[in-house]
C-alpha cells in the first residue's frame, strides 16, 4: 500500500500570496511526483543549487534570451525550495547534512545581501557604469546584519511582544484588509521576496530596454531599513516596560 500524505486544509497557505502559489505547485505537483521515487531530499537541494548557479551564469551573459532562461531556471529553483523539506518529512529522511546544505546554500546564494545581490550590483554597474550599486549592496548587507542581530537579542527582552516578528503561520494577504494593513502587508511581501525585485528590473531592461535598476536598489535599501529600525524601536520600548 502506498503512503498517503495527510495534511490539514491550510497546509498550502504560505505567509504571502506568492508563497501560497509556490507551495501549491511544489507540493501538489513536484512533491507528489517524487514521493514514490528514489530521489532523496539532499539530491533535490543539490539540484536546486546547481539550477541557481546555472541561472547566475546566464544572468551574467547579459543577453535578453539568456536572461529569460536564467529567470525561468531561478524560479524553478525557488519552487524546489520547499520540496526537499517536504520529502524529508514524508520519507522520514531527516539528516543534519541536509539541514546544513539548505541553510548554507540558501544564505550564500539567494538573499539580496548575498552573491545574488553582488551579481546584480555588477550587472547594474556594467549597465550604468556607476559604483553606487556596490555601495547600495553593501548598505543592504549592513542593514540585514543589523536586522538579524536585533531580532536575536531584542527578542529575548520580552518574547511575547515579538511574536509578530516572525512570519511563520501568518498569511499576509490584501483582500478584505484595511488600507493600513494593505500597505503593511505589501512591505512585508516585498521584503520577503526582495530578490524578485531585481529580477523584475533585469527583465524590464533586457527585454524592453527600461532601466529601473537604481530605483529598485534604493527601494530595497529602504525596505531593509524599515525592519531593523522597527526591531530597534520595539526592543527599546520593551526594555522600558521591564525597568
Amino acid at each position: 500500500m502506498q503512503n498517503r500524505v495527510k495534511k490539514p486544509k491550510d497546509f498550502l497557505k504560505g505567509e504571502t500570496f506568492i508563497h501560497t502559489l509556490f507551495r501549491f505547485v511544489s507540493f501538489q505537483i513536484v512533491t507528489r511526483i517524487l514521493w514514490n521515487t528514489k530521489v532523496t531530499p539532499n539530491q533535490v537541494t543539490i539540484f536546486r543549487t546547481i539550477l541557481t548557479l546555472v541561472a547566475y551564469l546566464l544572468f551574467l551573459q547579459m543577453e535578453a534570451y539568456l536572461f529569460l532562461i536564467g529567470f525561468f531556471l531561478f524560479q524553478v529553483a525557488e519552487l524546489l525550495d520547499s520540496v526537499d523539506g517536504d520529502l524529508a518529512r514524508y520519507k522520514k529522511m531527516h539528516s543534519k547534512v541536509g539541514v546544513w546544505l539548505e541553510i548554507f546554500f540558501d544564505a550564500l546564494l539567494t538573499p539580496v545581501w548575498s552573491l545574488f545581490g553582488l551579481m546584480f550590483a555588477y550587472i547594474s554597474y556594467t549597465i550604468d557604469k556607476d559604483w553606487i550599486y556596490f555601495v547600495l549592496w553593501g548598505l543592504i548587507g549592513l542593514s540585514a546584519n543589523l536586522e538579524k542581530t536585533f531580532y536575536i537579542h531584542f527578542r529575548g527582552i520580552q518574547k511575547k511582544s515579538f511574536s509578530d516578528a516572525s512570519h511563520d503561520h501568518i498569511y499576509f494577504g490584501f483582500v478584505g484588509q484595511s488600507w493600513k494593513n494593505k500597505i503593511k502587508n505589501f512591505i512585508i511581501v516585498s521584503k520577503t521576496w526582495e530578490n524578485q525585485w531585481l529580477l523584475l528590473a533585469g527583465l524590464l531592461y533586457f527585454l524592453f530596454h527600461i532601466n529601473i535598476f537604481l530605483f529598485i536598489w534604493i527601494w530595497l535599501l529602504l525596505l531593509n531599513q524599515i525592519h531593523w529600525i522597527r526591531l530597534a524601536i520595539r526592543g527599546y520600548k520593551d526594555a522600558k516596560d521591564i525597568i
